[in-house]
């Protein structure tokens, strides 16, 4: 095992006992060094999906906001989300126009650094209110 997948290894471990130790439920993929989970919103779960990268020593987080119409052009949505990414200070949220989805990204580097489960907790707790806060705003421009 490399120096740089032992980090990786590590780091996932983390998470998995952040995860545990907070107690929130989730589902693990050992070989592909992710974790998927869920918690309560405001009247909706919301999915969150941990990466851990050992070729970039990145941990990112995904978490699908929408699906959208493939058939219809991004204009409105695409301005309504570059609007609300100028003001996060961490985090974006992103387009896929393949899978005809919207979904918020986070992302965090172990390089030259070993991160600790307070990071874990921090990436997840924003990344809930940042979708929370913005859902209604992305759902509303998608409808037009």
């Amino acid at each position: 095992m490399t120096l740089t997948s032992t980090k990786s290894w590590k780091h996932y471990m983390l998470l998995c006992r952040t995860l545990e130790r907070n107690d929130i439920s989730f589902r693990r993929s050992d070989r592909g060094l992710n974790v998927r989970c869920s918690i309560s919103g405001q009247g909706r779960e919301l999915v969150f999906l941990f990466v851990i990268d050992p070729e970039k020593m990145l941990v990112s987080l995904y978490s699908p906001v929408l699906d959208i119409d493939r058939g219809k052009k991004p204009g409105d949505i695409a301005l309504q989300i570059c609007m609300i990414n100028n003001s996060l200070s961490n985090g974006s949220f992103c387009i896929d126009r393949d899978c005809s989805s919207i979904y918020f990204k986070m992302t965090t580097s172990f390089y030259e650094t070993n991160l600790s489960g307070e990071i874990f907790e921090y990436m997840l707790s924003q990344a809930a209110d940042t979708v929370e806060e913005y859902h209604q705003a992305i759902s509303k421009a998608a409808e037009r």
